[in-house]
C-alpha cells in the first residue's frame, strides 16, 4: 500500500480528535477509509483534509455530525461548479479572442 496512507490512530493523532469522534466522521459517510475495520483503516491525505474540515466545522459553528455531512457535500458541489465555469470562461476567452 502506498506510504502516502494514514493509519486511523494517525488520523486521531492529526485531528486532535478521539477515535469515537473520528468513527463518527465515517459514520456520517464523511470519509470513507480503505479497510473493513479501525486497525486495517487507511486514509488519503485528502480523506485528512476532509476529517479537518469536518471537525473544524463542527467546533466552530456546533454543527450536529449530519449537517456537516451535508455542508461539506454541497461545498464540494460548489467547488466542482467553480471549477467547471473557470474552465468554461477560459474556452470562451480563446474564441473571443479570435
Amino acid at each position: 500500500m502506498n506510504d502516502t496512507y494514514l493509519s486511523f490512530t494517525e488520523v486521531c493523532l492529526q485531528t486532535g480528535v478521539a477515535e469515537n469522534t473520528v468513527v463518527e466522521i465515517i459514520e456520517q459517510g464523511i470519509v470513507e477509509p480503505i479497510g473493513d475495520s479501525p486497525g486495517e483503516w487507511r486514509f488519503s491525505p485528502a480523506m485528512l483534509i476532509q476529517t479537518k474540515k469536518a471537525v473544524r466545522l463542527h467546533r466552530d459553528l456546533d454543527v450536529n455530525w449530519a449537517g456537516i455531512a451535508l455542508a461539506i457535500e454541497l461545498l464540494n458541489e460548489l467547488e466542482e461548479l467553480q471549477e467547471q465555469n473557470r474552465y468554461l470562461q477560459r474556452r470562451l476567452k480563446r474564441f473571443e479572442d479570435f
